[in-house]
């Protein structure tokens, strides 16, 4: 099917990322507007519209149903890796972890939340860095929380089955020898017992948060960058209430700061910055 070239209306761009932002926190504006072209032309595609302008005129005159979803899905960015941006997880090899270790080793428990987790390389890689480096923590309770608005992300991280290009983005050819398994058709299928670390829960950020347990340590990277300033301090206020203590961690990612927050202490260590809640 060839699509049409249409040009778009401001307005009906402009009201469908107000849609985006209304549903999934996503602020965007006019400069963004060649995404709609970009990631939206499969949904334009499977559903028959003439080109992107019908699109989005269908969109911002019906009820939010699938289709929005959909297409709200397609504006996110997915991009991920297995250890992506190597210094968090440095940082948590060489101090954090080890601390966390220290001041919970009577509990032997631990509760780690990677929001905003796509794919799943994000939470593969925390299992993989603890059952590499912390053998101590056998007969611990470790439970890694891996949530996403995205259902796709979701079902595909649950398989914890990658491409060989997927696995070789941060991964060690030791590493995939040991902590997968080739398959027939050339994939790779990450052990059980890395996956088995693992609970993967759709949740959207800017929704009613689903009970959950107070976390010893929540990696939450290059989510607060695409929300407005409003509710990224919602998020941040969600977030300090869901730290355990105030010996818990934060981590953001690199290009993102909280300064404005002042019930966080921020730390800095090398290239990393993490954040404690403050205690009054």
């Amino acid at each position: 099917m060839t699509l049409e070239n249409s040009p778009l209306d401001q307005a009906d761009v402009e009201g469908f990322f107000s849609l985006v932002e209304k549903n999934i926190g996503i602020a965007l504006d006019l400069s963004k507007t060649y995404l709609i072209q970009s990631r939206l032309s499969s949904v334009v595609t499977e559903h028959r519209f003439t080109n992107h302008a019908s699109l989005l005129r269908f969109l911002i005159t019906n009820p939010v149903g699938a289709i929005h979803w959909q297409a709200f899905e397609a504006m996110t960015t997915n991009e991920t890796s297995f250890y992506r941006d190597s210094s968090p997880f440095e940082v948590l090899r060489v101090t954090i972890f080890p601390e966390l270790f220290q001041k919970r080793r009577e509990a032997r428990e631990l509760n780690i939340w990677s929001a905003a987790s796509s794919t799943g390389q994000e939470p593969y890689s925390i299992a993989i860095l603890l059952r590499e480096h912390f053998p101590e923590l056998i007969g611990w309770k470790i439970c890694i929380l891996a949530t996403d608005f995205s259902e796709q992300a979701l079902e595909k991280a649950s398989l914890g089955i990658y491409n060989e290009t997927e696995v070789q983005r941060g991964l060690t050819e030791t590493q995939i020898q040991r902590h997968f398994k080739r398959l027939p058709n050339g994939h790779y299928e990450i052990n059980p017992d890395l996956r088995s670390m693992v609970q993967y829960k759709k949740m959207n950020l800017i929704q009613d948060w689903p009970l959950m347990p107070k976390f010893d340590l929540i990696l939450m990277r290059n989510v607060l960058i695409y929300f407005n300033q409003n509710t990224k301090a919602k998020i941040l206020k969600r977030l300090h209430s869901q730290l355990s203590d105030a010996s818990s961690y934060l981590i953001l990612g690199s290009s993102e700061s909280i300064l404005f927050d002042q019930t966080y202490q921020i730390v800095q260590l090398d290239r990393v910055s993490y954040y404690q809640k403050k205690i009054y």
